[in-house]
């Protein structure tokens, strides 16, 4: 009986973790593409894991201009996971996602140790109006996004305006504990102190750029040699 019981007791568990909220799409959508919206083509199975060991298994997909987790209901409604400090990690479609106080939910990319590489991607907006002839013209008090959130704010254009959006990607170091920073040369040597001269060798033999996935990617290989 009680093994009856504890599907449903961690569904009631989960729902009452998430924000049944649907997101209706505004006009900045409209100049997304469809693949931009949401991280994967479509809702995945994946598991939320709860820092207090609660597991629950759900459809998910993560909306990268909303910077939100997304699951499907058994109506068909898209909801947002609510109270996202609660959550330990979220696995989906094979990857791992943190949330992060400071910097939202984060993709990991690798792990050295008791280290983590993530990144997240955002979009970057330029809003423009339209002139004669169909020419452009930066509008007066241009702003841009490096990331959309959500936070209750909803971005309208008028008809004779545009807006122009690309993607960028962004990357962060991560420790045991879950916390993220922006990727840098110091929380390298702060989590390898016995290793900071060869560390600092290897950095300057190949010229590593921590904007560039690339070169992460040969330093977390490097880094998984090495003892903290």
């Amino acid at each position: 009986m009680r093994l009856l019981l504890l599907p449903l007791c961690l569904f009631v568990f989960f729902q009452t973790n998430l924000l049944a909220q649907k997101k209706p799409f505004t006009d900045i959508y409209g100049e997304l593409p469809e693949k931009g919206v949401y991280r994967f083509d479509s809702f995945r199975d994946g598991t939320v894991v709860f820092r207090n060991g609660i597991i629950s298994s759900a459809r998910l997909n993560y909306n990268i201009s909303l910077d939100e987790m997304h699951f499907v209901n058994s109506s068909g409604d898209t909801l947002s996971v609510a109270d996202p400090i609660t959550i330990n990690f979220i696995s989906v479609n094979g990857s791992r996602f943190y949330y992060d106080k400071g910097n939202g939910y984060l993709q990991v990319i690798d792990t050295a140790g008791k280290i983590t590489l993530a990144f997240k991607q955002g979009f970057m907006q330029q809003q423009q109006r339209v002139g004669a002839y169909g020419t452009t013209t930066p509008h007066e008090g241009v702003r841009s996004y490096t990331y959309f959130t959500g936070n209750g704010q909803t971005y309208k254009l008028g008809d004779d305006e545009k807006i122009t959006v690309t993607t960028r990607e962004y990357y962060f170091f991560g420790d045991e504990y879950g916390h993220f920073i922006k990727a840098g040369k110091e929380f390298i040597y702060d989590h390898f102190p016995k290793n900071q001269p060869e560390i600092k060798s290897f950095l300057k033999t190949n010229h590593i750029n921590f904007n560039k996935i690339e070169d992460l990617t040969s330093l977390f290989r490097y880094c998984s040699k090495l003892k903290a």
